[in-house]
């Protein structure tokens, strides 16, 4: 057999082939490294509507709020939400299970942006959040009742208890506008003529003390039957409690959750260890109650109900409990109605928790941080400290302020006095002299006062929040036609 040699053409062709064919499969295997893995700086942008970002290296799962009812009410979604949605700090990126945290996820006007990620087999878990506001409450509250409400600034500082004849002499409907944490506040801030804010829901009667900056509704529990009329007696409270059984002798006690005692450090003291006597009050009341726990879904455990340990600016001495350094500690709420063991003429109030005013009152500041210890609410919630078993607590010193009540003032002129003592959330002092630990309560003559953490025979009115997507069927929100939440039990 003979052989035959290549040709110089031939040669030459096979070269370039061959040349063509190493360049294609370099060029090949270097984009689908390129395409394995994301650059730390690059930013994946998904197209305002459909979610059609898919590839192998990151996939998207959407994830949005149908209803604010309940902890769990998501569901998967091909588009992305335009209006009424924010993102959810719930979102996140993960890889193999472990979560990336230095993945940035950001959402404007219905575009999602995924940056800072750099593995293959990223998977990210996005969250739309409703995106309500108290305009929105305040909206259904006026339809409902077919009138509007005036609205005026809160007083701040407060001079005395309401006075219809010095705020409201005309006019009965009139909401009172704040900040808390959440955006602006709708404070019901009058007597039982002026303020119609009655509701029934759970099978129980309630009233509105504020519309929230969310758009919840936080309403005091009034009686536990429904359409019930009375403003005075026990059946405005659940029952008796101490707000802590003893020992009452440490700093740690003024907490609705408390910490260890004899600790060296404001942190140690002030932590969220065991849960007060009260609190456990409201956890068993709640549970206990089917016309509560059925309603559950109704109810926000993301708006926040603030025990405020926020101590006064230069006056935290030590928090020791070993019995031979046990300061006097002063809290905010204290501060801010009453000086030197006087009741100040003028009071200030607060509904952003966090807020630490200076011992005079003429500087404040803000701390995030406070929210993470201070403000209780449910597990799995967005903000705060996730303790509360249940959506209910108490009402504060600060809300009590501006609903009509006066540190240090008798007075049955607004829609809080009930003729009972009753407690609230705020945390007075710690009283080094006496070794006792001291909370804000609601007396039986209206004034906004301090009480031992042992006195058992203070009434509890639970606290809750409404969801903000919540609807009325009827009323006008007065004592004899109260506004009606609408549910489907």
């Amino acid at each position: 057999m003979k052989i035959e040699k290549i040709g110089e053409t031939n040669k030459y062709k096979w070269i370039i082939i061959g040349f063509i064919i190493c360049a294609s499969l370099f060029v090949m295997i270097n984009y689908l490294i390129t395409k394995a893995k994301y650059r730390n700086t690059e930013s994946v942008d998904l197209v305002k509507g459909t979610i059609t970002y898919n590839k192998a290296d990151l996939n998207i799962i959407a994830m949005y709020q149908e209803s604010s009812y309940g902890t769990n009410g998501y569901k998967q979604i091909d588009d992305v939400p335009t209006e009424k949605y924010t993102l959810s700090n719930k979102s996140y990126c993960e890889v193999e299970g472990q979560k990336v945290e230095e993945a940035q996820i950001t959402y404007e006007e219905g575009y999602i942006s995924v940056s800072k990620i750099n593995k293959r087999g990223t998977k990210c878990y996005i969250y739309f959040d409703l995106d309500y506001t108290s305009e929105d409450m305040l909206a259904k509250l006026e339809e409902t009742k077919q009138s509007t409400y005036e609205k005026t600034t809160m007083p701040n500082p407060i001079t005395g208890p309401y006075d219809e004849q010095k705020e409201n002499p005309e006019h009965k409907e009139k909401l009172y506008t704040t900040e808390d944490n959440y955006g602006t506040s709708y404070v019901f801030r009058g007597n039982n003529e002026d303020v119609n804010n009655w509701v029934t829901f759970a099978n129980h009667t309630w009233r509105i003390i504020r519309i929230n900056g969310d758009g919840t509704l936080r309403m005091i529990f009034q009686c536990a039957t429904p359409g019930c009329t009375d403003t005075e007696g026990s059946i405005t409270t659940i029952g008796n409690s101490a707000y802590k059984l003893a020992p009452f002798d440490d700093n740690a006690y003024v907490g609705y959750y408390y910490g260890e005692a004899g600790q060296d450090t404001y942190d140690k003291t002030h932590t969220n260890a065991y849960p007060s006597k009260v609190s456990e009050t409201i956890k068993e009341w709640y549970n206990k109650n089917d016309n509560m726990t059925n309603y559950t879904k109704y109810l926000s455990g993301d708006t926040g109900w603030c025990n405020d340990r926020v101590v006064v600016q230069n006056l935290w001495e030590s928090a020791k409990g070993d019995g031979s350094n046990k300061s006097t500690t002063i809290y905010g709420p204290a501060n801010r109605q009453k000086l030197n063991n006087v009741w100040r003429k003028e009071q200030y109030a607060n509904l952003k928790c966090g807020t630490i005013y200076a011992n005079d009152l003429s500087t404040f500041s803000y701390n995030e941080k406070v929210m993470e210890r201070d403000l209780f609410t449910t597990e799995g919630s967005i903000q705060g400290n996730g303790k509360l078993p249940v959506p209910a607590a108490l009402i504060t010193s600060d809300e009590a302020l501006m609903v009509g009540g006066f540190g240090g003032t008798a007075s049955t002129n607004h829609w809080l006095y009930t003729n009972q003592n009753y407690w609230t959330m705020s945390p007075f002092w710690y009283d080094g002299n006496m070794n006792w630990a001291v909370m804000f309560a609601i007396k039986s003559d209206g004034s906004v006062y301090h009480e031992k953490i042992g006195i058992t025979n203070n009434g509890v009115r639970p606290v809750i929040n409404l969801n903000a997507d919540i609807e009325f069927s009827g009323g006008d929100g007065k004592s004899s036609n109260p506004f009606i939440v609408k549910t489907n039990i």
